[in-house]
């Protein structure tokens, strides 16, 4: 569990920010904007992350995030339960945040070191963009990801969650994110497939086994 003294140092890491009351919670904030409220009774954190990015947290684990009620949730509000975040997740959702809330800041908690190798993965669509990562990282989870699928097929959800077992204890990051990211890439590089059923399952290509 996250307790609220750990929240509240890993907040206050970023640049510029500040902690303000905002009703029954704590808000903290960059130049008056709020970019996460922590909810002490009930053990839960509120950030704000676009569409695509709280697809992913609520979707693959919905124990740990869901999208905050009405319309603040479609406004891309994430609620996080505290109890059962990993603390690298939190960590690295509020790095987006930050920056979704003041995207003219670097977010030193979120800034790439100067010397890694990146990748700018692919995506099955090609109209859309994929996300530029860490090239160790990405080859840490494609690594994973080819494992897990070298003799199973597996839907989403259960490839995730697999992957999650298999390298949280290892893995400095958003297993999730990453994961989604890379599978996304293997898919455009046609290295894995899905079979075409209902529920939906991944697998690797024949040729690639």
């Amino acid at each position: 569990m996250i307790t609220a003294a750990n929240f509240r140092k890993t907040a206050l890491e970023f640049d510029q920010v500040s902690e303000k009351p905002h009703f029954d919670k704590a808000s903290f904030r960059i130049r008056e904007k709020i970019f996460a409220t922590l909810d002490i009774v009930n053990k839960k954190a509120s950030m704000k992350l676009t569409e695509s990015e709280q697809s992913i947290y609520c979707l693959i684990r919905p124990s740990i995030a869901i999208p905050a009620s009405g319309a603040w949730g479609k406004q891309g509000w994430t609620v996080f339960d505290l109890k059962n975040v990993p603390m690298n997740i939190i960590k690295e959702a509020m790095g987006k945040s930050y920056l979704n809330v003041a995207p003219n800041i670097k977010a030193k908690a979120a800034a790439p070191k100067k010397t890694a190798k990146h990748i700018q993965t692919l995506h099955p669509d090609k109209s859309k963009t994929n996300k530029r990562i860490s090239l160790e990282k990405y080859n840490y989870i494609r690594e994973a990801l080819l494992n897990i699928l070298q003799s199973k097929v597996l839907s989403h959800t259960e490839l995730m969650e697999s992957l999650y077992q298999q390298v949280k204890d290892s893995f400095e990051g958003g297993v999730q994110w990453y994961g989604e990211t890379v599978k996304l890439d293997l898919e455009a590089r046609k290295i894995i497939e899905r079979t075409g059923t209902k529920p939906e399952k991944y697998r690797l290509k024949t040729s690639k086994r």
